[in-house]
């Protein structure tokens, strides 16, 4: 017959037992909060870059396109800027078109190369679309000199920003990058001040 004193040790026991599990589940729980407090920024900074988020046809689509839209731009400041046009509001705004589209250039080379769509790249490169000129064209555009090629790098800038804009604003509505698409916002952002600078300088709206 059990006594009164071993009634109350089994009771012990069994309070013991029930308690045993709480505390590893306390445990696991503190040591998963731990984990999660030292990596959070590290898994934050994983999407923000780019390596774990997904992308899609847009996306690919908007990098074969952007980039040789910008190489034009880049190549048309580069002939203002070795030219004998003076004007400093002018040579600034061609500086800063060049500057900005060749770091997004860059960025957007970075992302293709993580992608592996350089096939995709190759195959838009060779395409004239959304207000890019052709090389006949930039060939003309090359033997200016003077106010011709001060007036000429305003308009044809103004042109070539105006019609990039709607598959830029693709890029925000359908693309699933979102650094991308934060990429894409600028430049409309950019672009459209740029086009306002411009009409400013020239004193009328290109049509």
């Amino acid at each position: 017959m059990a006594t009164g004193a071993d009634s109350a040790d089994d009771l012990a026991g069994v309070q013991r037992a029930r308690q045993k599990p709480l505390w590893i589940i306390a445990a696991v729980v503190g040591a998963v909060a731990l984990v999660l407090a030292l990596l959070g920024p590290s898994i934050v900074r994983l999407g923000e870059g780019g390596t774990a988020a997904s992308h899609n046809d847009t996306d690919v689509h908007f990098l074969g396109m952007m980039v040789p839209h910008h190489e034009q731009a880049i190549e048309m400041s580069d002939v203002l800027l070795a030219s004998d046009v003076d004007d400093p509001q002018v040579r600034d705004l061609a500086q800063r078109i060049k500057d900005g589209q060749q770091r997004e250039n860059d960025q957007m080379r970075a992302w293709a190369d993580e992608w592996g769509i350089h096939e995709d790249m190759e195959m838009h490169s060779h395409h004239i679309a959304n207000g890019m000129f052709y090389p006949e064209q930039l060939a003309e555009f090359r033997k200016l000199e003077g106010e011709e090629l001060r007036t000429t790098f305003l308009e044809w800038m103004h042109y070539h920003h105006a019609h990039v804009i709607l598959m830029t604003q693709g890029e925000m509505d359908n693309g699933a990058f979102a650094p991308l698409q934060d990429m894409a916002r600028e430049m409309i952002d950019v672009q459209t001040a740029e086009m306002r600078e411009m009409e400013q300088i020239l004193g009328y709206t290109p049509k």
